[in-house]
């Protein structure tokens, strides 16, 4: 018999093997299940703290969205406690917020303000164009508020998943004003922002 009947026959006499070892079959399987138990944990986890972490963005931007005071730094770097608090955060955050406008002239958006919490970066009007398809369209006159956050998230198991940020980006237009004003942001062009007063104590 060559070598390759022989091979054929074993093959074909262990797919017909019903024979096995109830121990060996429970180790693997119970190994199999708890590899099971532990991956859905840890993706279920995660999903959740995706969810907060969005849930926590949200709330911040409605606040700075009926906001009719001028704006200042203490008054993010408070939004970021307040995020943390409602993502129960154990690990890094920080908080970006700006300002954006529709500048008609050269059809494109414009920074009015940025402020980014922990010494980030903010954004100006060339990183802006980067986020223009999450940008909704806007009349001559309107802004948006942009509230990014960024949340470190380190999974308790390393099953399938690594370290990462969870960032969200959300757009929300002021509910009271054309533009919610930052501190030393300038005085406003009256063309696009005919009802919000210029800044009483501007940078020099």
């Amino acid at each position: 018999m060559s070598i390759y009947s022989r091979l054929k026959l074993r093959s074909r006499r262990f797919g017909t093997d019903t024979s096995g070892s109830m121990p060996t079959e429970g180790v693997m399987a119970f190994t199999f299940l708890i590899w099971w138990y532990i991956a859905s944990f840890q993706f279920f986890d995660a999903y959740r703290q995706k969810n907060i972490n969005l849930k926590g963005a949200y709330t911040v931007a409605d606040m700075i969205s009926r906001e009719t005071d001028m704006l200042d730094h203490t008054y993010i770097d408070g939004l970021n406690t307040v995020f943390d608090y409602l993502t129960f955060s154990n690990k890094p955050t920080w908080v970006r917020v700006s300002s954006v406008y529709w500048d008609e002239t050269e059809s494109v958006n414009k920074i009015a303000w940025s402020y980014a919490t922990g010494s980030h970066q903010v954004h100006d009007n060339t990183s802006i164009l980067t986020k223009t398809n999450q940008i909704p369209v806007m009349p001559k006159g309107d802004t948006v508020i942009v509230v990014e956050t960024f949340m470190a998230y380190e999974p308790i198991f390393s099953i399938g998943l690594a370290a990462r940020w969870y960032d969200t980006f959300i757009t929300t237009r002021p509910r009271f004003a054309s533009q919610v004003v930052f501190e030393g942001m300038g005085s406003p062009d009256a063309d696009y922002f005919p009802d919000v007063p210029p800044d009483p104590n501007p940078q020099s």
